[in-house]
């Protein structure tokens, strides 16, 4: 036998080729490596029969096996080639312990007998480079999909303010093209709306945006577009002489800067764009959440999930998307046609209360759709370029600081959603009809909110009625309303001095204790000012009221106008943390538990929610009908006890802190219940709505919407169903 020593002095060094992904070291690999390795195989690897593109990022790891910890490279390349089920976009991630490697997407996953008796079509497991190093591939089948027909698309929206996230709409031959507004930039001369270059046309284009149901000119398309440009000229020293980027980005010269936002509609207000160069670019971006708000999709929230996708190759020239985003939180990427210009940008922070700050970092010009590996399914991923290169390529910058401080979101998905799907629950055919008749006074249509549709902003003319508490009545000024604010929530579970006494044990002990008085002498010995003194069901109560006296005069108007904005309370009544004295959290550092839940999480599963009520309230029987105020302020009551049954606050804050509120997470541990709770209100509105009728005796009016004009003009009345305090609202009983 050869001397020890004479065998540890041909073993190979370890440094070379091993990687310790658990400790994140990647010494031997940069992205330049993974980009020459790709680019250096690149022909032979779509020679293979079953490639149909690559990119550049990180290793895929199947959701099964992540659930078991971080494994090593070597620990994969140790399982026969062919033994594993296909992996999918759909059922892999990026782990943050994954290594560097070329991804190689193929439209046929061959398995241990077909590599076997072909072994030449198998993907090469590991790509070598002349310096000795080695760079892994990552197989996934994602074979192409066509675009579902049902592509029923929702761009209307309700501002004349304008800005990113908007829709722009061109005639050309007859056919309506439309796509996103990006952002605003300018040349330091002109201020310009960015979208992509198939969006804007050719220059002199007159473009459209869809404002309250109306086509409203916003410019035409300027003389300044790109469509490619070279890779090395954008990434000098990256290797890629016959690669072309994607940059199609294209300028609208707007009509009037003045009605104009710098501000994204759905994701916040711009700060300084994400510089990518070859100094700052690094595989970490693989796997950084970004989100966005198309004007086809809404909302959207996805990840980066790999770098310089080649989708194409012409004359030998090899085109690029600078990056592909996916889904992220086991949540479908929506995006769909009409996205096309959308601005994505980095996930923030922090959470903020309000309006958050984002950093833009590129802009979509297309999409690809991939089966899932389920036969029935497949899922859209969007096609970016980053905004450096866009800036670059037509010698732009962002503008930041145009008439920002607009709200985030122009309407609530919860609110809407109970006002609407409670019309489809009255009991009663004929008034059931006329309900349905004022969905869209009350609300927008359940296809219109679960495709985002439902935007009313601070230039609307009439504000669907389920909204109008927070987004007319809660305003400063007029036609806002000074104690309107404690009409919005009631702290059932703060304990009176001493004592171990709430607002719902004196409840659950006897429902006689909801009325003004009880609940006034409760507050007093808390020594709340009027401000804090939640009241609302009897908010609801009053509003009853008020609709029963209405149709009783045969003021059909004023009826609809009370039970409409009624919808809004009834569904804070069912929003745990509106009836809970956690409403921000337990502490400071949880103050954003409730945007977090209530608008982000809600407003990110929309559609989910539409369906899970359409799925639960199919076969929901009315329920028993009540008479009189105090009877509707206990109904409301015990609407407020189930949500706090099925979300109890503190666990809601808890999943918040475990979480991070990230929207998917939180909707995976609350997502059913918090279906649940809207369902009851949906259930409890309805009943409170055909009660009023019931009680007041009246006529069921046509089947016909009734003037926006009239119910405006009522609204925007402080005298209307007058906003009290607690004390004022006390004192008259």
């Amino acid at each position: 036998m050869p001397p020890t020593s004479r065998r540890r002095a041909v073993t190979p060094p370890a440094d070379t080729h091993r990687f310790s992904p658990v400790e994140r070291r990647f010494p031997s690999l940069s992205l330049v490596d993974v980009l020459e390795a790709r680019d250096a195989y690149h022909i032979h690897l779509l020679s293979q029969p079953n490639v149909v593109a690559t990119a550049v990022g990180r290793y895929l790891v199947r959701a099964e096996e992540a659930e078991h910890g971080p494994f090593t490279l070597e620990d994969r390349l140790s399982r026969p080639p062919g033994t594993q089920s296909p992996r999918t976009l759909d059922n892999s991630r990026v782990e943050e312990w994954s290594w560097p490697a070329v991804i190689v997407f193929v439209d046929h996953w061959l398995n241990a007998r077909e590599i076997k008796a072909s072994p030449d079509d198998m993907v090469p497991r590991r790509l070598y480079l002349p310096n000795g190093k080695i760079v892994p591939t990552c197989v996934v089948f994602a074979p192409s999909a066509h675009e579902p027909s049902d592509l029923d698309m929702h761009l209307n929206f309700p501002s004349d303010l304008l800005g990113g996230g908007y829709v722009c709409v061109a005639d050309v031959q007859g056919n309506e093209h439309v796509g996103s507004i990006a952002c605003l930039v300018s040349d330091g001369v002109k201020t310009y709306a960015l979208t992509n270059r198939h969006v804007a046309g050719e220059p002199g284009r007159e473009l459209y945006s869809m404002v309250d149901g109306t086509y409203v000119r916003i410019g035409h398309a300027a003389d300044r577009a790109a469509n490619r440009a070279r890779f090395t000229d954008l990434y000098p020293g990256f290797p890629g002489e016959r690669v072309e980027v994607a940059i199609d980005a294209g300028l609208i010269e707007v009509d009037d800067v003045r009605s104009w936002t710098t501000q994204v509609f759905g994701v916040g207000t711009l700060t300084d764009i994400y510089d990518i160069s070859v100094e700052s670019l690094t595989l970490d971006l693989v796997g950084t959440p970004v989100r966005a708000f198309g004007a086809a999709s809404g909302l959207l929230e996805g990840e980066i999930l790999a770098l310089y996708y080649r989708y194409r190759t012409r004359s030998g020239i090899e085109y690029v998307a600078d990056s592909l985003v996916g889904p992220r939180h086991n949540a479908p990427l929506q995006t769909r046609p009409g996205d096309s210009g959308t601005l994505w940008s980095l996930e923030p922070g922090s959470h903020q209360k309000e309006t958050p700050t984002v950093r833009p970092i590129a802009m979509q010009w297309g999409g690809h759709r991939f089966d899932t590996g389920d036969a029935q399914a497949s899922a859209p991923y969007a096609l970016v370029t980053f905004l450096s290169n866009v800036c670059r390529a037509l010698d732009v910058e962002v503008v930041y600081d145009w008439n920002t401080g607009q709200d985030l979101y122009w309407g609530q998905v919860g609110h809407y959603t109970i006002g609407a799907k409670a019309c489809e629950l009255v009991a009663g055919a004929a008034l059931r009809k006329f309900f349905l008749a004022n969905q869209r006074n009350i609300s927008f249509d359940l296809g219109a909110i679960a495709k985002g549709d439902y935007k009313t902003g601070k230039d609307t003319i009439y504000y669907p009625l389920a909204d109008v508490p927070d987004l007319v009545w809660k305003q400063r000024g007029r036609p806002g309303r000074s104690h309107e604010g404690p009409n919005h929530f009631a702290d059932m579970d703060q304990a009176a001095p001493g004592s171990n006494e709430t607002l719902l044990s004196l409840y659950r002990h006897d429902s006689s204790t909801v009325t003004p008085e009880r609940w006034l002498a409760f507050y007093e010995s808390l020594d709340m000012t009027p401000h804090e003194m939640g009241l609302l069901p009897f908010r609801v109560a009053q509003l009853y009221q008020a609709a029963v006296n209405s149709l009783r005069a045969k003021d059909v108007d004023a009826a609809l106008c009370a039970l409409g904005t009624m919808a809004h309370y009834v569904g804070d009544a069912c929003q745990p943390l509106h009836v809970s004295r956690f409403h921000h959290g337990r502490r400071p550092e949880e103050e954003d538990v409730h945007s977090d839940f209530e608008t982000k999480m809600v407003g990110a599963n929309r559609k989910a929610i539409i369906d899970g009520l359409a799925t639960k309230l199919r076969r929901a029987r009315p329920r028993k009908q009540v008479h009189g105020r105090g009877a509707v302020a206990e109904a409301t009551v015990a609407l407020m006890d189930r949500t706090f049954k099925r979300i109890p606050p503190e666990h809601l804050c808890d999943v918040w802190v475990q979480t991070g509120g990230a929207s998917g997470p939180m909707w995976a541990a609350l997502g059913a219940k918090t279906i649940d709770c809207i369902a009851d209100g949906c259930r409890t509105l309805a009943m409170i709505w055909s009660s009023a009728w019931t009680e007041s005796n009246a006529a069921i009016p046509a089947a016909t919407a009734l003037d926006r004009t009239k119910l405006r003009d009522l609204y925007v009345d402080h005298g209307f169903v007058k906003s009290l305090y607690l004390t004022e609202l006390a004192a008259q009983e």
